[in-house]
């Protein structure tokens, strides 16, 4: 017996979410192709819970359609939507042992005892837990009731898996392991997985797509690269990975070659314009994009003056003052510079984007 995967696509059409006079989700349109992990990113309480709720069946949408595998499911409760669920708080039966756990999905299925039990070991495998049949949740490390949370979703071949800030609850360290994890089984499994989280870091490390969501609304979706290099706003680029969002204006044009010239205090940069039809403009600066220098290396170098100097073991973080502007860089250890020490940035253009400011 093995655990199977029965991935399906997802679709909202023209979803809506109204809690009286506040709109939590805003008439959205989403594809989430079968085999995909997709990441639902935005801060608190801009409708990405809602949504997953709402393809869960945990939430009926106030307008619009949920589509799951090509079936209208907008108006079935959870148990008829071929779902699972690993919910951040685990919700792990606490008087029931880990197998007890891993299988009470499978009590209503056809399968018998023996075959119930040999589903839920393999499942414990999968998650790296087997041996650990007869404890109790209170018996083990946050990460390993996760995993028995993700084991227990699992065992239930389900035709989509959802997952709820799953590692919020954790560590630093052990998020990131359980980040791998997750994404190993659900590659390894073909499985379509909808993931709910507000750390950047996290959404780009595991997706295959993310989608941004702000005030209900989807502000951006792409692959990580598309929305790390090219963010379609400024709200998108503050929010995946750091970003210096420094003002500027576009003083040239050559459309031809599909280059701006940017003016940023007394220097100017030319750069693709990417679609930018205004003057006024963010300069998207990423602090592992800049090259720190004494001297100024090149014509277009920015000077700068160091305000904090920050030693954190395996780089350096700076804060610098340039164009009037507040800037934070990372460097690499041998890229020493104190308080005070008048720098050069050398900004590389593969880490710079556009956006318009209005």
């Amino acid at each position: 017996m093995s655990i199977e995967s029965r991935s399906a696509a997802v679709r909202l059409q023209a979803v809506a979410k109204r809690f009286g006079a506040v709109t939590a989700v805003d008439d959205i349109d989403l594809l989430i192709e079968p085999g995909t992990l997709v990441t639902l990113l935005g801060p608190s309480g801009c409708g990405k819970t809602t949504t997953l709720r709402m393809i869960a069946g945990l939430e009926m949408p106030t307008s619009g359609s949920v589509f799951i595998g090509g079936k209208d499911v907008t108006l079935l409760p959870p148990n008829e939507r071929d779902v699972s669920m690993v919910f951040q708080s685990y919700a792990l039966f606490p008087h029931m042992t880990v197998m007890e756990n891993v299988s009470f999905g499978l009590r209503e299925s056809n399968l018998s005892r023996e075959a119930q039990r040999a589903k839920a070991q393999e499942g414990l495998a999968l998650v790296g837990l087997t041996g650990f049949d007869d404890r109790l949740p209170s018996e083990l490390s946050g990460g390993q009731q996760q995993r028995v949370a993700v084991a227990r979703a699992l065992v239930l071949e389900p035709q989509v898996l959802l997952f709820d800030e799953p590692l919020s609850n954790l560590d630093a360290k052990l998020r990131r392991k359980m980040r791998e994890d997750i994404r190993e089984i659900q590659l390894k499994l073909g499985l379509t997985a909808v993931y709910v989280t507000h750390d950047q870091e996290e959404a780009l490390a595991v997706s295959d797509k993310i989608v941004v969501m702000n005030k209900g609304r989807i502000a951006q979706e792409g692959t990580p690269a598309d929305l790390y290099q090219r963010p379609a706003d400024a709200f998108v680029a503050d929010f995946i990975g750091s970003a210096n969002l420094v003002p500027g204006e576009i003083v040239a044009r050559d459309r031809k070659k599909k280059k701006v010239t940017v003016g940023l205090g007394k220097s100017k940069l030319v750069l693709p314009a990417n679609g930018i039809s205004g003057d006024k403009v963010f300069l998207v600066i990423r602090p592992s994009g800049v090259l720190l220098d004494g001297k100024a290396a090149k014509s277009d170098s920015l000077p700068a003056k160091v305000a904090r100097a920050t030693y954190l073991g395996s780089h350096w973080e700076y804060t610098l003052d340039a164009a009037g502007q507040s800037i934070f860089v990372i460097q690499p250890v041998g890229k020493r510079f104190t308080a005070g020490a008048r720098v050069y940035m050398q900004l590389d253009p593969a880490q710079l984007a556009l956006v318009e400011r209005s």
